[in-house]
């Protein structure tokens, strides 16, 4: 696969599902776009939309229709939260329309024309989507199909990942630790985020660059305050803990501060409220958590401690990615999100890229072979837990990396070994999954 963004594994946005909120939301606007880009749009006077796979099963419990509602009428994904989408959607259903691209009117009553087909599977094993664009005189006009495969991607039957274009960076490396040990190495010995910045700043410029992180970092910390100060229950149910578990004095350790503030964003991300996917929203807290106490472990941290960590883990998300931990169950999501953390909190204290490497094997070993199972389709149970135990390993997995002088990194060897395990893995374990927990907990 060829060169990653950092962001694309660092995406601010409103949660629960990077799969079923997310994705509904990119193939919406994208199915208006390219009725727009072809000049259909004006043709268009109903809609129809139908769901398949995940999405279909669980799309009503991640506000998939209220997503779809959005992305067709354009409303900006970044501001958008839960509460946001709901009212999208209400307005919708009363004016039994919808505004495609926030301008043309068409006859759509999402009660109605958005079909959450569980009676149907597709080839993919996926979650999929089907937009059917029709004329005053019913005949069609367009007709769509998008395949949704979480990170942001929205794919045509046809299309992979890899055939967008790459960007050319100035340190391109191969889908391998010991590659960005060897760029590190050829930028003259400078550490990973000097690197991730130098390859960004030729796709954007290096003010817009710094301005992005520096909002992913915001986005980050305001979704642990919040979910600090937020009680009750969630829409599945489960009661908010982060608070009641947040340690309010000086015994606490650094792991389970690091748990309880992981616990406080994921729990913003099941509620739908803005959080930073990353690499997923189901994995939101651990990455967030782990800023959270490298900066707080320092009374001179500033912008550019920040700006390090999350470079550094980004690289280490878009290298994991990059190499294949992508939707293979939950080790490719809280599993990544612990490496992304570890490495990015190393750098911050000072790691070699060696060491920051070392503490993303650390952290990403001990999820090996972990599914993905969600209880009630909702990113809550077992997912809300996994984030906070994630976070606690990320952090002693960056403070045992740091003590290594020269550490063997293995990350490569534990890639591979995560996708060998994935390829045992059936298909509904992979993503939002249909089976485990997800069929074992019983309601009462």
């Amino acid at each position: 696969m060829a060169y990653l963004s950092l962001f694309t594994v660092l995406r601010p946005g409103p949660g629960p599902s990077s799969v079923h909120t997310a994705g509904p939301w990119l193939a919406a606007r994208r199915f208006v776009h390219e009725l727009a880009a072809s000049g259909q749009l004006p043709s268009v006077a109903r809609l129809a939309v139908e769901l398949y796979g995940g999405t279909a099963c669980v799309g009503r419990e991640s506000g998939a229709d209220g997503a779809i509602v959005a992305g067709l009428e354009s409303v900006d994904r970044a501001r958008c939260d839960a509460a946001t989408f709901s009212r999208t959607l209400t307005a919708a259903s009363a004016r039994r329309t919808v505004r495609l691209d926030g301008r043309h009117a068409v006859v759509f009553d999402p009660a109605d024309d958005i079909g959450f087909r569980v009676d149907r599977a597709l080839a993919n094993d996926g979650s999929a989507m089907r937009f059917a664009a029709f004329g005053a005189d019913g005949a069609p006009v367009a007709d769509r199909l998008y395949l949704t495969l979480g990170d942001d991607v929205v794919v045509a039957p046809g299309e992979t990942p890899a055939g967008r274009s790459a960007p050319r960076v100035p340190h391109d490396y191969e889908a391998s630790a010991d590659a960005v040990s060897r760029a590190c190495r050829a930028a003259g010995g400078r550490k990973i985020a000097f690197v991730a910045l130098a390859n960004e700043g030729s796709i954007a410029s290096p003010g817009e660059v710094r301005a992005r992180l520096l909002a992913t970092r915001d986005a980050m910390l305001a979704s642990i305050d919040r979910g600090l100060l937020r009680a009750g229950t969630l829409p599945g149910g489960r009661t908010r803990s982060a608070a009641a578990q947040s340690p309010d004095d000086d015994r606490a350790t650094a792991a389970q501060r690091c748990r309880a503030w992981a616990l406080a964003a994921a729990e913003e991300n099941a509620a739908g409220s803005g959080v930073v996917a990353a690499p997923s929203n189901g994995a939101a807290g651990i990455v967030a958590s782990l800023l959270r106490h490298a900066l707080a472990s320092s009374t001179l941290a500033s912008d550019d401690d920040a700006i390090e960590f999350l470079a550094t883990a980004g690289v280490t998300g878009a290298l994991l990615r990059r190499a294949g931990l992508r939707q293979v169950g939950c080790q490719g999501e809280v599993g990544v999100a612990a490496a992304m953390a570890a490495a990015g909190c190393a750098a911050v204290m000072g790691a070699t890229p060696a060491q920051a490497l070392h503490a993303a094997e650390l952290a990403l070993e001990p999820h090996r072979g972990l599914s993905c199972d969600p209880a009630g389709g909702r990113v809550e149970s077992p997912c809300i837990e996994r984030n906070g135990l994630a976070a606690a390993r990320a952090c002693a997995a960056a403070a045992a990396a740091v003590r290594v002088p020269e550490p063997h990194v293995a990350l490569d060897a534990v890639t591979r070994s995560m996708l060998e395990a994935a390829r045992s893995l059936a298909g509904r374990y992979k993503q939002a999954s249909l089976g485990g927990v997800a069929l074992s907990v019983p309601d009462c």
